[in-house]
C-alpha cells in the first residue's frame, strides 16, 4: 500500500471530528517546551513543506480574547469538567480499580495510546509555533514528511543523518546500546537495551520527542531493531548475497515501512474509528479532505502537488489521544 492512501485513510479521522479555524492557535514551541531534546533539521525536506486548512473560512469557537482563554484554562482546571477525579495517589489502584469515570478500554490495549503519539511525530514537527500566537498554516514550516515514511526514525538517511547508524559490520543498521548490567536483573539473564545516547542523557534518534516517555522510547527502540533484523535476514539469504549495503538497507527500509503501514491500516485505525468507517474512507475517500479533487488544489497540496497535513487535523482531531492516557501504568522491566 502506498504511504499516501495511509495518510488519506488517517486523514478521515479529522473528517469526523473535527472543526477548524481560519488561523489556529499553534501548539508547540519546541525550543522551550520542558528539556526535551529534539533534533532540529536544518530546513523542511521542501521549501514548501507546511500545513494547510481544511475550512480556511470558518471563524473561530469563540473570539481570542483573554475572557475565552481563561475559560479554555478552566477546562483542564483539577476539579472541572473532564477531571476524571482518578486516584493519583494510588499508582497501583488506579490500574486495578479505575474510578467510574475513566474505565478502561476494553477492547483497546494501553500501548496504542503511545503507537498513536509516535505515528503523531511521524508526520508534524513545527519547532517555532507558540501555543498563544496565531500563526497561519501556510506559514508554519512541518519538518516531517506528510507520509507514514518513518522520516522520524530514518531521519534524512545514512549520508545526511550517519549519527543515527552504525556500518562496521559491512551493513547499514540503526545504533542501540545495551544496558550495562541489565542481564543480571533481566528474566533469563536477558541482556536488555536502550537508545543510543549523548554525554548529556540525550537520545540520539531523529526525533527526540520518541524519548519523551519510557513506553514511546522504547517502542522507537523496537523500531530500529526491526529494521535491523530485517536487515539480517535480507542478509542471510543467498538470492541477496551480491547486493550492496545500500540495497540491502532501502530494501529492509521499504519492508520496515510497509508493516508499519498495514499496522496502522488494519490494527490501529479500526480499533480508533472502526472498521465499517476505515472501509468507508478506503473505498470513497475522506468527506472533506479530498486531495484528489483539482478544485481543492489550494487548500490541500503544496506546489509540488503534495499533500499537505491539515492543522484540523494536527491541531484538532488527533489530539484526541491525550484523552486516552492512563493515570498511571505498569510497566515490565
Amino acid at each position: 500500500m502506498r504511504v499516501r492512501a495511509t495518510c488519506v485513510a488517517m486523514f478521515g479521522l479529522a473528517s469526523l471530528l473535527s472543526g477548524a479555524v481560519e488561523q489556529v492557535l499553534a501548539a508547540e514551541d519546541l525550543s522551550q517546551r520542558n528539556n526535551l531534546h529534539v533534533n532540529k533539521p536544518n530546513h523542511p525536506r521542501f521549501p514548501d513543506d507546511v500545513f494547510s486548512g481544511m475550512f480556511p473560512g470558518l471563524p473561530p469557537y469563540a473570539p481570542p480574547t483573554d475572557e475565552a482563554r481563561e475559560q479554555a484554562k478552566k477546562l483542564g482546571a483539577k476539579g472541572g469538567v473532564i477531571d476524571a477525579s482518578d486516584l493519583l495517589t494510588d499508582p497501583k489502584e488506579s490500574i486495578a480499580n479505575p474510578g467510574p469515570n475513566n474505565p478502561d478500554n476494553p477492547n483497546m490495549t494501553a500501548g496504542f495510546t503511545f503507537f498513536g503519539q509516535f505515528l503523531d511525530h511521524d508526520l508534524t514537527l513545527a519547532l517555532k509555533a507558540p501555543l498563544l500566537e496565531q500563526t497561519h498554516p501556510r506559514r508554519t514550516t512541518n519538518f516531517r514528511t506528510a507520509e507514514f515514511d518513518l522520516d522520524s526514525v530514518y531521519g534524512d538517511g545514512p549520508e545526511r543523518s550517519p549519527e543515527l547508524y552504525e556500518t562496521s559490520s559491512g551493513n547499514i543498521k540503526f545504533r542501540i546500546e545495551a544496558i550495562p548490567g541489565s542481564e543480571q536483573v533481566s528474566r533469563k539473564g536477558a541482556v536488555r537495551y536502550d537508545l543510543p545516547r549523548d554525554p548529556n542523557n540525550n537520545a540520539i534518534i531523529a526525533d527526540g520527542r520518541n524519548d519523551e516517555n519510557l513506553v514511546i522510547s522504547q517502542f522507537h527502540l523496537a523500531m530500529l531493531k526491526f529494521h535491523n533484523a530485517v536487515v539480517d535476514r535480507l542478509r542471510s539469504n543467498p538470492a541477496q548475497a551480491h547486493r550492496s549495503a545500500r540495497d540491502i538497507f532501502k530494501e529492509a527500509r521499504r519492508q520496515v515501512q510497509w508493516h508499519y503501514q498495514w499496522i496502522i491500516v488494519n490494527e490501529f485505525l479500526p480499533l480508533t474509528i472502526g472498521q465499517d468507517r476505515v472501509d468507508e474512507i478506503l473505498r470513497n475517500g475522506p468527506c472533506f479532505y479530498r486531495v484528489h479533487d483539482r478544485t481543492h488544489d489550494s487548500l490541500f497540496l503544496s506546489s509540488r502537488r503534495e499533500p499537505l497535513i491539515p492543522v484540523e487535523f494536527a491541531v484538532g482531531a488527533y489530539r484526541f489521544g491525550h484523552s486516552q492516557v492512563r493515570p498511571s501504568y505498569r510497566l515490565n522491566f
